[in-house]
């Protein structure tokens, strides 16, 4: 009977290993997606990057609740001369699909949370504001056009430890109002990073709206 079940078994195995075989493998299979399927995945595509956006803030509001704390801690152990000027430095290291800003060892946040508040101002009129959160240590503002669904985001922060930031995208830097920003152009958007060397500020722009993401980030103001 053992050995009925092994011949059974095994003739199960044959069948099943010739049947896989006459499969075709995956990069001879020509795929055809729906017209239907194919647009639910061009606006999953354009909705990645505001995705990633909110992913990266709700971890980095954990990230620099605890920083805060370490940098409280770390203080407390330092002379009073040595905390009194708040000096930021930031150390670039270029890798090949980004480039990391840390702070260098001796660096001490200038604020530990937002005292000023900035915004956009002067967007087009179809720009609606429908997100605004706000805690102690940023701010997270959403415009969205009542004419194509697109959105424009901006954010402020207090300095982060370290900037991770995409030089592989049409990357390149510029200025605003005197300090680096880094750009990175996508197929639906454009993002900009920045720091005045008080708060990290990161705008993203569509680019169906003609508009340049410099000069609407260099005319952020003072929030009343």
């Amino acid at each position: 009977m053992d050995n009925v079940k092994k011949l059974f078994v095994q003739a199960l195995i044959e069948a099943e290993n010739n049947e896989i075989s006459k499969l075709k493998g995956e990069d001879e299979i020509e795929w055809e997606f729906s017209e239907k399927f194919e647009n639910s995945m061009n606006k999953l595509i354009r909705k990645n990057n505001h995705i990633r956006l909110s992913t990266r803030r709700t971890v980095r509001r954990g990230l620099l609740a605890a920083i805060i704390a370490l940098i409280a801690a770390f203080s407390g152990l330092m002379s009073v001369s040595a905390t009194r000027e708040p000096i930021v430095k930031f150390v670039k290291r270029v890798f090949s699909d980004h480039n990391e800003m840390t702070m260098s060892w001796n660096s001490v946040l200038p604020v530990d949370r937002i005292e000023t508040e900035y915004t956009l101002y002067d967007l087009p009129e179809e720009y609606e504001l429908t997100t605004y959160e706000k805690d102690e240590i940023g701010v997270f503002s959403r415009w969205k056009s009542s004419v194509d669904n697109s959105e424009i985001v901006f954010s402020q922060d207090i300095l982060l430890v370290n900037m991770s930031i995409d030089n592989e995208h049409n990357y390149r830097e510029t200025a605003v109002n005197g300090y680096t920003a880094y750009l990175n152009q996508y197929e639906f958007n454009t993002s900009l990073t920045w720091t005045d060397g008080t708060y990290l500020f990161t705008l993203n722009v569509p680019n169906s709206l003609n508009i340049d993401i410099t000069d609407l980030a260099k005319n952020i103001i003072e929030k009343n």
